[in-house]
């Protein structure tokens, strides 16, 4: 660590059990995470069935797929190779990261501009937004407004990211 990086210094103490961890925030919460693991086991257990959404991954994940302008976060590749789902999701992430990085005020979108950024079928978007939020992938957020859930940013890292990936880099439409 550079000496010019912010360290935090936090201090933990259950019953007569006390700790103090100094460092990046990443180490600082896992220190933090371990410590509370061993003195209360059953948050280790119930740890392991939390699914949360690692930023940074999804970012990495994300790389010549997203870019981060003056603008905003934009879609690097072709819409016309993309499924009307992973469209559709791909600019619910984008909203999401969007949010996270402090350039859109709101991680959700209206209906009207998932129509736009997709360049999708109003009939067709609504469509495969309703079967989205049927199987849990993205939720309504509002009147006309949608956001990407946790499951379905796993689902798409682990689905949709690699037939992206794939054709992309071939120029081959996804399905």
């Amino acid at each position: 660590m550079s000496s010019e990086e912010k360290k935090l210094e936090v201090s933990v103490k259950y019953g007569q059990l006390e700790s103090r961890f100094t460092g990046t925030v990443d180490e600082v919460l896992r220190e933090t995470i371990r410590f509370i693991s061993k003195v209360c086991p059953t948050y280790d257990l119930a740890s392991r069935l939390v699914m949360t959404v690692d930023v940074e991954k999804l970012m990495e994940d994300l790389e010549g797929i997203i870019a981060i302008t003056e603008e905003g976060l934009v879609s690097t590749i072709p819409s016309d190779i993309l499924s009307d789902k992973e469209a559709i999701r791909l600019q619910l992430i984008k909203a999401y990261l969007g949010h996270r990085l402090a350039r859109r005020d709101k991680e959700t979108m209206s209906l009207g501009d998932i129509i736009t950024e997709t360049r999708g079928k109003p009939g067709a978007v609504a469509g495969r937004l309703s079967e989205m939020v049927s199987d849990g992938l993205v939720k309504r957020a509002g009147r006309g407004e949608y956001q990407i859930t946790t499951l379905g940013i796993k689902d798409f890292c682990e689905t949709g990211l690699p037939k992206i990936k794939s054709p992309f880099k071939e120029g081959k439409k996804i399905g």
